[in-house]
């Protein structure tokens, strides 16, 4: 299946003001800055691209293939779970797009990955890109929906972009001649360990489709 994204979140799951919180940072960061940062750990995880193969917040994704599946009964697997809706169309013999319907043409189950069934078979496909199942996917609308797991794993994340973007981290002893010397305690040991938390966090959360 060749996904699309339709309609992106509208928000993140943390406000600049949440993550300051969270990790104890003050104004001396702008919400600019900040945003970039939550943004950026949110899309590590996040979407069809993310770590995590689910979506956060609310977004609508297509996807598309040539034709329907004629094993497994016909299941078709929606990506980037929990899944809020789902309508599925395709070309039929003269090239013109007709609309299933739910509950009369196929059904769907809800799962740790949800899929749809036909209720009989599905039909005979015309084209490239023939069906088209377009899915709106996510937890909600507001970050307060997102588990808080994933919501404290994206505020770690923004600590890290922040501690990394302050100084430079392959330097963790400064001397300076008459003056004396500074040795610093952020070194790459920290940042792999917040890197495990990060993923025993998340870990609960993942799908790993086989």
């Amino acid at each position: 299946m060749r996904l699309v994204l339709v309609s992106p979140p509208a928000i993140e799951p943390l406000t600049a003001a949440e993550a300051r919180e969270r990790l104890n940072i003050g104004s001396e960061i702008s919400d600019e800055v900040m945003n970039a940062y939550i943004t950026a750990a949110r899309q590590r995880i996040d979407g069809a691209d993310g770590y995590l193969g689910r979506a956060l917040i609310t977004q609508t994704w297509q996807g598309r293939d040539d034709t329907f599946p004629s094993d497994d009964n016909g299941r078709i697997y929606i990506p980037l779970p929990p899944l809020q809706t789902v309508t599925v169309s395709y070309l039929n013999s003269t090239g013109t797009p007709v609309t299933l319907i739910q509950g009369t043409d196929y059904q769907v189950i809800q799962a740790q990955r949800p899929y749809i069934l036909p209720l009989t078979s599905w039909p005979s496909v015309s084209g490239n890109d023939g069906v088209t199942i377009e899915f709106v996917v996510g937890y909600g609308d507001a970050g307060i929906n997102v588990p808080e797991p994933i919501r404290t794993a994206i505020a770690l994340g923004v600590g890290q972009l922040r501690t990394m973007s302050m100084r430079n981290l392959t330097v963790t002893l400064e001397r300076e001649e008459g003056i004396g010397e500074t040795r610093y305690g952020v070194t790459a040991e920290i940042f792999t360990a917040i890197d495990i938390v990060v993923q025993n966090l998340l870990s609960t959360y993942r799908i790993v489709w086989v």
